[in-house]
């Protein structure tokens, strides 16, 4: 894909999937097109572009990076057995996937990697921010309020601590906002109003940070410090950094 065609795609919405083996690359590349099973699809699977996030399952040198993206043709519902019909008895075979028919795959101008060995989760993002990315971090389309904090800890010296939309558990699709991560442990941060497990917080105080016994009690088990933030302003910016520096301090 030449450069041009890349400069006007611009703004167009990017999906990285997750390849957990490395069969599906091979198909992408030679047969032109992709499978999301359906129980784990994202709310919104439609793009004008794939790209792939591959895991563990590859080769030391390819893992936990995305280096390939290809145009999207055509979404339809099938099944694996009609997908892969060489294996008719498989257990899933049944099971209703989305076939993603592509293009060509095109390489990125650089690998974008995963900083941390994290359960990647399907990404929506755009192509500017695809080509521009180094890593996985630079993918996400963020808030205002998740993007004056981002900026926060930037200024702060904090990026190279901190990773976005963190799975919380292994066993639960929640995510933080952000997660620091500190000699001491590690800090889930938690917008109000940007991220499903914030409604969980059982508390109606009107403080601009403070940390929710509920969030602890759900995280617990995962370890973690929980900072619920009401709303992000200059004053609750500070709050937190002075939160993080102290529970790090500890």
């Amino acid at each position: 894909m030449n450069s041009a065609t890349l400069n006007a795609a611009g703004d167009a919405p990017v999906l990285v999937a997750v390849v957990n083996d490395p069969h599906d690359l091979t198909r992408a590349r030679e047969q032109g097109w992709y499978r999301i099973p359906l129980s784990h699809a994202p709310p919104r699977v439609a793009a004008d572009f794939i790209a792939f996030y591959q895991t563990a399952a590859f080769p030391p040198e390819e893992r936990w990076a995305v280096r390939w993206f290809a145009p999207v043709r055509e979404y339809r519902l099938t099944t694996r057995r009609e997908l892969i019909p060489g294996e008719p008895d498989h257990p899933r075979a049944a099971d209703r996937y989305y076939r993603v028919d592509i293009g060509s795959l095109s390489p990125l101008p650089s690998p974008i990697v995963s900083r941390r060995l994290r359960r990647i989760t399907f990404i929506r993002t755009t192509m500017d921010r695809l080509l521009a990315a180094r890593e996985i971090n630079d993918l996400w389309i963020r808030t205002p309020a998740q993007e004056r904090l981002w900026q926060a800890f930037q200024q702060a010296g904090l990026e190279a601590d901190i990773e976005q939309r963190y799975p919380l558990l292994d066993d639960s699709p929640l995510t933080a906002d952000f997660a620091v991560f500190c000699e001491k442990g590690r800090i889930a941060i938690i917008v109000a109003g940007d991220v499903g497990v914030a409604a969980a917080a059982d508390t109606t105080e009107d403080v601009q940070v403070h940390e929710s016994s509920s969030l602890d009690y759900l995280l617990a088990r995962g370890n973690w410090h929980a900072l619920l933030i009401d709303r992000v302003d200059a004053e609750t910016i500070g709050a937190c950094l002075e939160q993080i520096r102290a529970y790090a301090a500890t």
